[in-house]
Order: structure tokens, then sequence, then C-alpha cells
């Protein structure tokens, strides 16, 4: 398994890779409501790539894994008691963790967040947040077990038609 920075030429492959991994979560018992269009929207994924901010893992069959990574802190979190006071560009936000469902059980999503924790560290950021939704608990595990502490919880009001209002366990893990 390789993992690498996505490059321009990566979008589609990028844009393909979460359309499938959106369509495949409605209705399980971690749907955290990403929906093809709705969120990620395209242009989001499309600006991570642009930006630098996306990893992606790879095997010999093709995009195994991504995740992405930014400095856009206000979106959704609002005041929340982060463990350690810095300015917004010194922290990073972990976006659209995933892994082809073939692929889960496997340590890559630990790979994944080991290795964006390792790029934002070197980019000089003081601190990486997240969020998971309250009914992903295997994501909530994994983020735990890495360091990551629980600081609030939210609500994400650009959910789709069918979970409008989707709520969140924020997370930090101090750099």
């Amino acid at each position: 398994m390789r993992i690498r920075l996505a490059e321009a030429p990566d979008f589609a492959a990028t844009l393909d890779f979460y359309h499938e991994i959106s369509d495949a979560m409605v209705g399980t018992p971690h749907d955290c409501a990403w929906r093809r269009g709705v969120h990620p929207s395209d242009e989001f994924i499309d600006r991570l790539v642009r930006d630098g901010g996306m990893l992606l893992a790879e095997d010999d069959s093709g995009l195994a894994g991504a995740v992405g990574f930014d400095n856009d802190l206000g979106h959704d979190y609002g005041p929340l008691p982060w463990r350690v006071d810095i300015p917004d560009a010194e922290a990073a936000v972990v976006h659209l963790l995933a892994v082809k469902q073939a692929l889960r059980g496997q340590g890559l999503s630990r790979k994944l967040l080991r290795a964006c924790i390792e790029e934002v560290r070197a980019r000089g950021m003081r601190s990486l947040r997240l969020d998971a939704t309250v009914n992903n608990a295997p994501a909530i595990a994994l983020y735990e077990s890495e360091g990551f502490v629980r600081v609030g919880e939210g609500v994400q009001h650009i959910g789709p038609a069918d979970n409008p209002d989707i709520r969140l366990v924020v997370m930090e893990l101090v750099l």
C-alpha cells in the first residue's frame, strides 16, 4: 500500500472514490450522511486536491482510501473548549477519511490517519481537529486510540434531505 499526496490529475478518480463510498454507506449502521452532490461536494473534493490537502492510499487495484485536510475551522464547530489556544492558521482539520468497504478492518484507516498527522505536523500545525458522526463508533474508537480527545459535540446543518441535522463528536489532537 502506498500513501501519497493527490495531484490535479487525481481529481476524477478521487471524486469517483467518494461517490462510491457515499452511495455504499446510505442506510448502513455507520451512515454519516455523505450524499453524492451534497456532502462531500465535488467542489470541496476538488479544492482539497488542488490545494495539496488530500492523501490517497493506493494498492495494485487502484485507489483504496483517502483523507483530506485543511485549515477551515469555522464552518461547523463554533465555540468549543479546544485543548490548545492557538491561531486558526496553526490548526488543521481532518476531512473525509474513508476506505473501500472490501479493505476495511485491515488497518488502512489508521495508516491514512497517521500519514495525515505526519503531513500536518510537517507543515507546522500545532493541533489537528476533526468530527465524527455520533453513530460512527469505529471511527471514534480509531481517533481516540490515536490520541484524539473529545472537546464537545455539535450539529452539522448541511446534511441531506433525509437527515438534515447530523450530530457530531468533535475531537482534537495536540501535535
